[in-house]
């Protein structure tokens, strides 16, 4: 909730008095459900939280014929503090996303090695594959400066293509050892009696 909320209040900052309906237009031009899991169907009920907190205030609302009501928003003298803070936290903190696969991978032996390799491979083309699409909108033009498109921009994506590069060495490293018989178990460790099944899998 604390990125939605940092999000949010920044790009109300910078563009407002801003309509709702454009700051999720905005936000998802930036693909940020992508990387700053900022889901779309959160983003209305996120505005009316912050307003309800005292961090966004209401300008005003306007109807054009049969379209629904548009609430138009600017940040309050509390919210610019909660933007500070919230901003200069995600500058100087080092925090550990949360990623599903962690918690299956901790359940490396309850797959057969065949299916886990394939896993990990295929988890392997998934980011390639994601970074190819980010380097063809980088060299298509559509990132530079003619766009709209702030410098910065790109160089937030090169390090999301850094980062799955690194991730991609690795499935493919690990996909190597489940392949080669590598052992998951430490040396002499002991399975308790629950892990029993899942040792089957490993020997």
């Amino acid at each position: 909730m604390s990125t939605t909320r940092l999000m949010i209040l920044g790009l109300v900052r910078w563009t407002q008095p801003v309509h709702g309906y454009d700051v999720r237009r905005e936000l998802l031009s930036w693909s940020a459900d992508r990387w700053a899991n900022v889901q779309p169907g959160s983003i209305y009920h996120a505005l009316r939280k912050l307003t309800e907190d005292g961090l966004l205030r209401e300008v005003a609302t306007e109807q054009v014929g049969a379209r629904p009501a548009r609430t138009t928003y600017e940040i309050t003298p509390k919210g610019e503090d909660e933007f500070q803070n919230l901003l200069r936290g995600a500058w100087w903190n080092v925090e550990g996303s949360v990623d599903p696969f962690f918690a299956a991978f901790s359940f490396l032996p309850a797959l057969p090695r065949e299916e886990a390799s394939a896993a990990l491979r295929n988890r392997a083309r998934m980011l390639r594959a994601n970074n190819e699409s980010l380097q063809a909108a980088m060299d298509s033009g559509w990132m530079s400066g003619a766009s709209g498109k702030p410098p910065h921009v790109t160089w937030m994506w090169q390090l999301q293509m850094a980062r799955a590069e690194g991730e991609i060495a690795w499935c493919e490293r690990v996909a190597g050892l489940v392949e080669s018989g590598e052992s998951y178990l430490p040396a002499n460790a002991v399975w308790q009696e629950g892990w029993a099944r899942f040792g089957e899998q490993i020997e």
